[in-house]
């Protein structure tokens, strides 16, 4: 019976937990007034117990608007209070600030601000992002920019679409860097490779002292921009490469971080199949074909199609994607909703009759509701990535997790998000994101793969149906063996592997088990993608 290692299940279990325990207002806060956030008014001493009333010093001076090097305001002098009950005099008005240079940032930016500090429209797909925060790169996480936000099906990378350069891998690249330089979705050069610099989308001139402005892969121990994709030379934005291969690991993308994952087998990819690269595939589309860990099949370069069960076949295709229900052995797209034919999303159609069971949902039940029988993934499930918004204040994030200190769904809690809403709309929206049940996967979702974002959002999925209706003191017991073999989620254990890799790597804040509670962890959160 198969036992995943307590580390990735402590960390997943932990993942469950706190996304089910970060609160959802029920409704939509009103306006309540001052936040308790705000600082106090500075005013002088009201009253000196002898004589007078003390003169009130003089305004302090403004500080310099936001941006790079403003000197702060100097406050005036207090006033002196007067003799005998006579009013005291009046402090002199304090100067005002130099004003800085105007920098990028919500101030100054209603799109995003890119590597070099640049405002971007936001819009595009390398570029994507609102109200002066980072920008991201969509296009590297496989999805879309859509109203400053990484959502919907990436469109092939094209001058339609990319200011920069298009990369092999079909992911618009800014098209600034020595490793990948063009401009108008064109091809990208690597200008590294031929000892040059890029300059206007072109390659020209000497290369550059490697780093941050001129190089989207790592810089090798030579100074040289590398892609920074391979496993002895991983890294990205300009950092020193890393050999992965010195501590058995891989450079995984996007992130172009080291990271360990276990050799695709029928251990790790029960259910499907295992492509060149090693990543387990669902196994049942006729360009990657197979089943129980074995090496996926090409079934179209032989002139045949993929069977429902996992196998190269004379006959029609039929599986995820081209039938919504189930699939029977001859390629039958069917409904699935029958009890001799029941099932959905492509998958080989179940007889619940034959087993003594009904068909609910389009998967056989014998009525057992912990764990509750899983009907399957969605081929195309995913959870979006975050999106950024310099909008929240070191105080504000402090006092989130104060509030939020002994329980996600706390009273406390939901009351500071209220007084969030009327003091601050902007990190308010920010961090209401992660309030839902897809909060861990979405903290994380930057750091995953296409393949690995399905596959963990599948897990999760899973787990919480399977176990949604267990009593309290059997769910835990639930989540531990959802995935043993016959077990509802048996077939989705790689996501517990893709989970790992990446809060082994860039996204180890995402880590809930290293905070004392879910209100650290939402501030660790905000401090990654809410904080300005």
């Amino acid at each position: 019976m198969l036992r995943l290692t307590s580390l990735v299940r402590r960390a997943f279990l932990v993942a469950l937990a706190a996304s089910a325990a970060v609160p959802v207002s029920s409704s939509v806060p009103g306006c309540l007034g001052r936040s308790d956030l705000d600082d106090p008014d500075s005013t002088g001493p009201d009253a000196s117990p002898l004589g007078g009333s003390a003169g009130r010093g003089g305004t302090g001076g403004t500080a310099g608007s936001a941006g790079r090097g403003g000197s702060a305001g100097r406050g005036g002098s207090a006033g002196r209070g007067g003799a005998d009950g006579a009013s005291g005099t009046g402090g002199t008005s304090g100067t005002g600030g130099t004003a800085g240079t105007g920098g990028c940032g919500p101030e100054t930016c209603s799109g995003c601000c890119d590597a070099s500090g640049t405002c971007a429209n936001g819009d595009a797909i390398n570029q994507c992002g609102r109200d002066g925060a980072n920008c991201s790169d969509c296009s590297e996480l496989g999805f879309a920019c859509m109203n400053g936000t990484c959502q919907g099906m990436p469109p092939p990378c094209g001058p339609g679409n990319c200011n920069g350069c298009c990369d092999a891998s079909g992911a618009c690249r800014r098209g600034t860097e020595s490793d990948a330089c063009g401009v108008k979705g064109a091809a990208c050069a690597d200008c590294a490779g031929s000892g040059q610099g890029c300059t206007n989308g072109v390659c020209q001139g000497p290369p550059p002292v490697c780093g941050p402005a001129n190089c989207g892969g790592c810089c090798d121990s030579r100074g040289r921009c590398r892609g920074g994709t391979s496993d002895d030379g991983c890294g990205a934005d300009g950092t020193a490469c890393s050999n992965c291969t010195q501590s058995g690991r891989v450079c995984t993308q996007p992130g172009n971080y080291c990271a360990f994952f276990p050799t695709c087998s029928s251990v790790t990819c029960p259910t499907g199949c295992c492509d060149a690269d090693g990543t387990c595939r669902s196994g049942r589309t006729d360009s990657s074909c197979g089943a129980s860990g074995q090496r996926c099949q090409n079934c179209g370069a032989s002139g045949q199609a993929c069977a429902a069960q996992g196998f190269c076949y004379s006959g029609p295709h039929c599986g995820p994607d081209n039938c919504a229900g189930c699939c029977t052995a001859n390629g039958e797209c069917r409904n699935g909703a029958g009890a001799a034919m029941c099932g959905q999303y492509g998958a080989l159609c179940d007889n619940c009759a034959s087993k003594g069971q009904t068909c609910q949902n389009r998967v056989c039940s014998g009525g057992s509701t912990c764990p509750a029988a899983y009907p399957g993934c969605n081929p195309g499930a995913a959870t979006t990535p975050p999106f950024s918004a310099a909008s929240c204040s070191s105080a504000e994030l402090d006092a989130l997790a104060m509030a939020c200190a002994s329980s996600g769904t706390s009273t406390a809690c939901a009351q500071f998000f209220q007084r969030l809403f009327a003091s601050n709309a902007r990190c308010y929206d920010c961090m209401l994101q992660f309030t839902g049940q897809d909060a861990y996967v979405r903290c994380v979702a930057p750091f995953l793969t296409q393949q690995c974002n399905h596959d963990v959002t599948c897990t999760v999925d899973c787990s919480n149906t399977a176990c949604a209706r267990c009593p309290a003191d059997q769910a835990n017991t639930c989540r531990q063996t959802a995935f043993d073999q016959g077990a509802p989620c048996h077939g989705l254990v790689n996501g517990y592997y893709c989970l790992q890799a990446a809060l082994g790597g860039p996204a180890q804040f995402c880590d809930i088990t290293q905070y004392s509670g879910s209100g650290e962890w939402l501030r660790a959160v905000g401090e990654n993608y809410c904080s300005r």
